[in-house]
């Protein structure tokens, strides 16, 4: 059963154990989005500046949560270093594609994507990113391209 949230002042009038033990319980049930809406606060920036305050940060932020710059740093040099081996070949190539379109033409893309790779020997690496465009959006480029066939 879910725990009742206290408001903030009750929380900060209790004792450090009690409010480990309470934050731990929420923690468990709750996301941080939940509780900061709970309590009032304007995002998750301010619950974590509560819990330094209260010198409760340790204690409650899991280390795998905690944000570490320098990791964050050593991850994305990691990642470019794999992308760009040492030692290509001369033809090697890189294609990308950074567009809104409709699916179709989109489709036709894929195609010629497809027909290139079906006889290529060796490895690739693909990363396909698909996002649906709001529908308000779809329609204004419509009416557009309408237009100016007309």
């Amino acid at each position: 059963m879910k725990p009742q949230i206290l408001p903030l002042q009750e929380l900060e009038r209790m004792s450090e154990e009690e409010k480990l033990s309470a934050l731990q319980q929420y923690r468990a049930f709750y996301t941080i989005k939940e509780l900061t809406r709970e309590w009032g606060l304007s995002n998750p920036i301010q619950y974590y500046m509560w819990l330094k305050k209260h010198k409760l940060y340790d204690k409650v932020v899991r280390r795998a949560d905690k944000f570490d710059p320098s990791k964050e740093w050593r991850r994305l040099k990691e990642a470019e270093r794999r992308e760009r081996p040492s030692g290509v070949p001369a033809d090697q190539f890189r294609y990308g594609l950074d567009t809104e379109t409709t699916g179709f033409e989109l489709s036709q893309v894929f195609r010629k994507l497809a027909d290139f790779l079906y006889n290529e020997n060796g490895r690739f690496r693909c990363r396909i990113e698909l996002r649906a465009l709001p529908q308000a959006q779809f329609t204004e480029d419509a009416e557009r391209e309408e237009e100016a066939g007309a």
